[in-house]
């Protein structure tokens, strides 16, 4: 596992010291490995948040810059206070103004949003801590033949090492391209290096000569769950129980990690009868135009001991059933509004994938024009050809759940309720197609 690094500056609210933070920026991101072009691209979007803090802060306010290292990617945290901030400009949606020096100042942070791969916003009490993630550059897939696909009779499971990940992602591209896949297999060597970088791990089946059978990769991004993808099969003559010791190895690998549930969005070559129940299906796009069902699954680990969450009164119904169904102890604690204070507005991410024609969005910060905010999402993104849109619900997190009727109006619909699938219970939301809304 490679050492993960941080470097921290702190420094006043001065413009004059815009060279030191965009240096710094600049120079650690190099140091950690990423291009030239995107340590750069970075220290511009540093240059545009940098300049907007000295604009709306007391010059002595301080700043705290941090830049962290992993493998694959360079984050940078900017701690400040939060008054004046205005969140809106990370929005997909907004449009850049230059009507006044303000409209000109908050059209920097869109274009800072614009340059970062992903970006997140959350308080860190009466400050915000705003990140920036800018991932390094790989290449596609080649010309390079992946292995021969060849049955195992005879197999053992192991954990491998770079290059067999890579070919492994190379035969999963080339034996398993008609199954619903990570986007990152488009990436051997993006998925080698967040192997290495200790938030993947992997096993593989294979031979005593080296050919390779059979991959299974897994990862804990949530506190309580841990999410696998696969078993993939590169051989249908191959030995049926291959997908079953691939799993079975994931799951003494995990025994002692505490968590509470294996979580399963990409099946592979499918799932072994019996090991895991289907929470639901998602439906996805293909490039032809049809629509495909995609199921997910879950697998307790331990005892489930019972959470509390958060939700909205509207979302009763589903959740209740669920948690019948699933047969998961639950305190709902409902959301209420009484006339307190919120946010001026709310705010969004979204990821997006072309190629499949899906997004997801994912709730930043909770404010006035909810409903209206998904709307525009929504607008936009159905006109750039996306007929898949998701948002992901964090019932951890109370003040997720007051998008709930924002959503109910916007034509979205309960899919999932994965149990530990964020720092709580995760709900995915789909919006209808407009031949169903």
């Amino acid at each position: 596992m490679e050492p993960r690094l941080t470097v921290q500056l702190t420094l006043k609210a001065y413009d004059v010291l815009l060279p030191v933070a965009t240096g710094f920026v600049e120079k650690t991101a190099l140091t950690f490995g990423l291009g030239k072009k995107e340590a750069l691209t970075l220290a511009l979007a540093t240059e545009e948040v940098f300049l907007y803090l000295c604009h709306i802060s007391n010059p002595e306010t301080e700043l705290e810059i941090r830049c962290r290292s992993n493998a694959y990617c360079t984050a940078t945290d900017f701690l400040f206070e939060a008054e004046g901030f205005q969140m809106k400009a990370f929005n997909l949606t907004a449009i850049p103004s230059f009507e006044d020096e303000a409209s000109t100042q908050e059209a920097g942070l869109l274009i800072a949003a614009r340059l970062v791969d992903r970006f997140n916003l959350q308080y860190v009490g009466k400050r915000l801590l705003l990140t920036f993630v800018k991932d390094k550059a790989y290449p596609e897939i080649g010309d390079l033949e992946p292995p021969v696909s060849m049955p195992l009779s005879r197999f053992f499971i192991c954990r491998p090492d770079g290059e067999e990940i890579k070919a492994a992602v190379r035969m999963i591209r080339q034996y398993c391209r008609d199954r619903f896949n990570p986007p990152e297999v488009d990436f051997p060597g993006k998925v080698a290096d967040i192997f290495a970088s200790g938030e993947l791990d992997a096993a593989l089946a294979m031979d005593k000569a080296g050919h390779i059978g059979g991959a299974l990769f897994w990862s804990r991004d949530v506190p309580e769950g841990v999410e696998c993808i696969g078993p993939y099969i590169f051989h249908s003559e191959s030995d049926p129980e291959m997908a079953v010791a691939l799993l079975n190895h994931c799951m003494e690998e995990i025994a002692r990690s505490g968590a509470a549930g294996l979580i399963n969005r990409y099946s592979g070559t499918g799932l072994p009868t019996g090991y895991f129940e289907s929470l639901g299906v998602l439906t996805f796009s293909r490039g032809d135009g049809t629509r495909v069902d995609v199921e997910t699954s879950y697998r307790h680990l331990r005892e489930d001991k019972g959470i509390a969450v958060w939700a909205h009164p509207d979302l009763a119904p589903f959740l209740e059933s669920q948690y019948k169904k699933f047969v998961l102890p639950r305190e709902i604690q409902w959301v209420t509004v009484e006339g307190e204070k919120k946010s001026s507005f709310s705010v969004l991410s979204a990821e997006m994938n072309r190629f499949g024609h899906w997004a997801v969005l994912r709730p930043l910060v909770y404010g006035e024009y909810a409903a209206t905010v998904l709307a525009d999402h929504v607008r936009l993104l159905e006109k750039e050809g996306f007929s898949s849109i998701f948002f992901e619900m964090d019932l951890k997190n109370a003040w997720q759940a007051h998008f709930t009727q924002g959503l109910l109006k916007n034509a979205f619909e309960p899919r999932l309720l994965i149990p530990y699938g964020g720092k709580g219970d995760l709900v995915v939301f789909q919006r209808r197609v407009q031949s169903e809304a």
